[in-house]
């Protein structure tokens, strides 16, 4: 891999680019000026990334992307007696950020069970906006960060929800992660936003 994918690679691996305020998959990731014009800043309750559209809760907190290829990011309020959690929306370019398959085989590899087991993804299929979509869940002892397996110390009782969109102009990859009471309070605001998805 060249240096240049690789620092893509690593930039990216926590799955987008923001609407408002904004890692991924795990393979190489194309230039960042690829995503530069996939969001525009939205008015609040709305996001707005290529040429499509989805409705976001007024509760999730738009923040500045912490990369070129978020496309969206949002702090998420935390439930009671939990931390606040992350929304993220990924996008990398046509053909980039790797396949379903090899993104669900990364995030699976930084969760690890009660007993230190490999995690088992929970795996869904619908269609978004006339698009196939995919939604993978894990829970358990999350080490989110660079590539492959547990780099460093993981964080226990964390939900990972991740949803790929395989849009023509190339996937775009939402997630919602942080403490299992605060994914479960966010879900069905994070699953009305993946299935309000349309093109503007």
């Amino acid at each position: 891999m060249r240096a240049s994918s690789a620092a893509a690679a690593c930039a990216a691996c926590l799955l987008f680019t923001a609407a408002a305020g904004a890692a991924a998959p795990g393979a190489a990731g194309p230039a960042a000026t690829a995503t530069r014009g996939a969001s525009r800043p939205a008015p609040a309750g709305r996001l707005d990334v290529l040429r499509y559209r989805a409705p976001v809760p007024p509760a999730w907190v738009a923040q500045a992307p912490a990369s070129t290829f978020r496309a969206a990011q949002y702090r998420v309020p935390a439930a009671p007696g939990a931390t606040d959690g992350e929304v993220v929306v990924f996008y990398f370019g046509p053909g980039q950020g790797g396949s379903v398959a090899a993104n669900t085989g990364r995030w699976a590899s930084q969760f690890a069970g009660p007993h230190g087991q490999p995690a088992r993804p929970a795996i869904r299929t619908l269609t978004v906006g006339g698009m196939p979509a995919t939604i993978v869940e894990l829970t358990g002892t999350y080490a989110r960060g660079v590539g492959m397996g547990q780099g460093a110390p993981g964080k226990p009782g964390q939900t990972l929800l991740a949803a790929v969109v395989e849009a023509p102009e190339g996937n775009l990859t939402f997630q919602l992660h942080g403490d299992r009471a605060t994914v479960a309070r966010h879900r069905g605001a994070f699953e009305a936003m993946l299935k309000g998805l349309r093109a503007r």
